[in-house]
């Protein structure tokens, strides 16, 4: 049988449940594995946060096979008192699980899998020691996101002790990266970090977009100034980059547009941030079924992150969409766009109400953004293309631990 038909027995575990599609973990990890079944035998092994998310086995029958082991929420005294006790940081201990060690070493002892796939590494932990070649795919360089978030932590007297944890998942990211037969990341900026420490290759992996989902819609600024920041608000660089906009680049942007109004829309909304945008006469949308809507009935994306990690499914979405971006080089990290093509950039308050105001006052330079940037993601950055992209490094991880058998 040729590489290109091989069909492999993968066991895939997942740090989250992929369903229901709230982050862009678990968007990322149930288009991957709707596509890959198709060629491959994949049993899903997942952790969950709650028993009631096993109603959700259903969704996910493109797999061969879904368990699914409790692992409940971080901030457990248990876990962080391993945090504090063992090599592990905060973020690894909560995936050190004898539950699902045990339920890997019985399926891996009854069955020959070909390909272990870790999304994302802190799952490593709960793998037995005995286990077929694995591959780890990395959403982000984690240590390089929770370095930049301390180094801006309100609460100095408490970053000497994040930093010393910051410092375990640095060394336990390249431990990993190391032991795995094969590294994907999503994005070139991320897999040179990885590059310094490996002595393998490493393969980029993008994130990307369902196009039958967020269909193109020609920007209509006339008349409207409607802003929008979207985001899962559990991830702190979209805590951190909602603040600053709230507090600092939204009422310089209001003084120079009265008429403008900014919308927040995502899930696990902080309470101090609604608070504020009722203050400043803003509106909230939470957890909403339909998140192309919020898209559409805006008129420009604000994003002023100042932490990079990975890339946003938002900027995705919203070039899908039609929605022109501004934002930061942060905020677009990982992608390959150009600013003043796909997007325009800004670092500044200054510099975010000059681009806001091209937006709402230029059409054409509305729609051309617009145009180039679902261009973009029709040519490098749906699912099938991405997919391809993660078979090919299965058959290779696969040929590889085989030339070493």
């Amino acid at each position: 049988m040729s590489s290109a038909l091989l069909v492999m027995k993968i066991l895939f575990v997942s740090a989250v449940l992929p369903y229901p599609l709230r982050s862009g973990g678990q968007i990322r990890i149930y288009q991957l594995l709707k596509r890959l079944s198709k060629r491959h035998e994949i049993t899903l092994v997942s952790f969950i946060r709650d028993e009631k998310e096993r109603v959700y086995t259903s969704e996910l029958g493109f797999c061969k096979r879904v368990y699914m082991v409790t692992r409940g929420y971080a901030w457990q005294p248990k876990y962080i008192v391993r945090a504090l006790t063992s090599s592990f940081p905060l973020l690894l201990a909560t995936y050190d699980n004898s539950r699902m060690r045990a339920l890997l070493a019985k399926l891996l002892a009854g069955e020959k899998y070909d390909l272990m796939h870790l999304e994302p590494f802190y799952v490593w932990p709960s793998v037995p020691r005995d286990h077929p070649p694995v591959v780890v795919s990395e959403h982000n360089i984690e240590y390089l996101v929770y370095e930049r978030y301390v180094a801006r932590f309100p609460v100095s007297f408490l970053r000497p002790l994040l930093s010393w944890d910051v410092g375990k998942l640095f060394r336990w990211e390249r431990r990993i990266w190391r032991n795995a037969t094969a590294v994907t990341a999503v994005s070139s900026a991320d897999a040179a970090v990885i590059e310094t420490y490996l002595s393998h290759d490493i393969s980029v992996v993008p994130n990307g977009v369902d196009l039958s989902m967020f269909v193109y819609k020609k920007p209509e600024t006339k008349g409207g100034k409607r802003a929008v920041f979207v985001g899962n608000f559990r991830w702190l660089p979209n805590r951190q980059a909602a603040s600053d906009l709230v507090r600092t680049i939204w009422p310089a942007i209001r003084a120079r547009y009265p008429d403008a109004s900014l919308t927040i829309a995502g899930r696990y909304i902080p309470a101090d941030l609604k608070a504020s945008m009722q203050a400043i006469g803003g509106t909230v949308i939470e957890n909403t079924p339909d998140i192309t809507r919020v898209y559409h009935n805006a008129d420009l994306l604000l994003a002023p992150h100042a932490i990079a990690g990975g890339t946003k499914y938002k900027m995705l979405e919203a070039m899908a969409s039609g929605l022109p971006i501004v934002t930061t080089t942060h905020g677009m990290a990982g992608l390959m766009v150009e600013p003043e093509v796909h997007y325009l950039e800004a670092r500044t308050t200054h510099e975010y109400i000059d681009a806001v105001g091209k937006i709402w006052e230029n059409t054409s330079l509305a729609e051309r953004i617009a145009r180039d940037a679902r261009r973009l993601v029709e040519t490098t950055y749906t699912w099938d293309i991405i997919s391809h992209a993660l078979n090919n490094v299965w058959r290779n991880a696969y040929a590889k631990g085989k030339d070493r058998s």
